[in-house]
C-alpha cells in the first residue's frame, strides 16, 4: 500500500515531481472525456497544453482527430470539442487523436513529470484506484491532483468530490498504515456530506451550471455516472517527446 494520500485542489497547490503516483482528475469534462474516447477504441491521445498548440500538433498528421474545448465549446476547425457523451456515440476503433482544453489538459501537463500519471474520472474511478495502488506499491505515494476551474486556478466542487470518492475507495483497501493529508480528509468528508451522490453534487456546481446553460447538460449527466468503464489512460511520451496517453491494461 502507497504510504500516503493526498489532494490537491488545484494545481496552483501541486508541490511538484516528488516520486509519486499522480491521478489526474478533471470530471466536467476532460478527464471523462478521455475515459469515454479509449472506451470507444482510441489508441493514442497527444496531450496539447492549448488550441494554438493542438493546431501545431495535428499538421502532417492526417487522419488524426483534433479535439477540445475553448470556453466550453469547440474550437474553429476542430473534429470534436470535449463531450464524453458525444465520444460515446463516436466509432474510434484504431484512431488517434490530439486534445487541449482549459484545464483538464493543463493538470496532465504540470503532473507529467511524475513518475506515473494516470486519468481518472467518476466513470473509471475504482479502475484508477486500483491502477494507482498497483503502481504505488509501498514506495510512492499517490496524489489526486484535481484540474479545477478557470485555467486551474480555483478549486471546482465536481473534482474534489470525485477525489473524496477516490480517497474513499482507497482507503477502504490501505488498512492503519495509510496516511490521509489534510486535503485527503477535507476532499473525503465533502463526498461524504453528499451521501457519495454524484447527482447531487453535480447540481450544486457551478461549472455544471455553466455547461447547461450552453446546452451540454447531457454531459453533465453523463459524467456524474460511477465505474461504467475499467479504461484506464496513463501519461507517456513518444519518441519526439510529446506528451501522449494510452490505455493500459486491467490491474490485478
Amino acid at each position: 500500500m502507497p504510504r500516503s494520500l493526498e489532494v490537491c485542489p488545484t494545481p496552483a497547490s501541486f508541490a511538484g515531481p516528488a516520486q509519486k503516483v499522480c491521478i489526474v482528475i478533471d470530471v466536467l469534462r476532460a478527464t471523462s472525456a478521455l475515459v469515454t474516447m479509449f472506451a470507444r477504441g482510441l489508441t493514442e491521445a497527444l496531450v496539447a497544453e492549448s488550441v494554438e498548440e493542438a493546431r501545431k500538433l495535428v499538421r502532417g498528421r492526417p487522419g488524426t482527430l483534433l479535439c477540445g474545448e475553448e470556453g466550453g465549446l469547440r474550437p474553429p476547425g476542430f473534429d470534436y470539442g470535449n463531450s464524453p457523451s458525444e465520444f460515446d456515440a463516436a466509432d474510434l476503433a484504431g484512431r488517434r487523436a490530439i486534445i487541449a482544453t482549459s484545464n483538464g489538459t493543463r493538470a496532465l501537463v504540470k503532473a507529467s513529470a511524475c513518475p506515473v500519471v494516470l486519468v481518472g474520472a467518476l466513470l473509471n474511478l475504482r479502475a484508477v484506484v486500483a491502477h494507482g495502488l498497483d503502481f504505488a506499491g509501498s514506495e510512492l505515494d499517490v496524489t489526486f491532483l484535481c484540474a479545477g476551474e478557470g485555467g486551474g486556478t480555483s478549486a471546482s466542487l465536481e473534482d474534489t468530490f470525485c477525489a473524496g470518492a477516490m480517497v474513499e475507495e482507497a482507503a477502504t483497501h490501505g488498512g492503519e498504515d495509510l496516511v490521509l493529508g489534510a486535503d485527503a480528509k477535507a476532499a473525503r468528508r465533502l463526498y461524504r456530506s453528499y451521501g457519495g451522490s454524484a447527482s447531487e453534487a453535480m447540481c450544486a456546481s457551478t461549472h455544471a451550471t455553466v455547461l447547461r446553460e450552453l446546452g451540454l447538460g447531457l454531459d453533465v449527466d453523463f459524467c456524474a455516472r460511477t465505474n461504467v468503464w475499467d479504461v484506464v489512460p496513463r501519461l507517456g511520451r513518444t519518441a519526439a517527446g510529446e506528451l501522449s496517453l494510452a490505455a493500459i491494461a486491467p490491474a490485478s
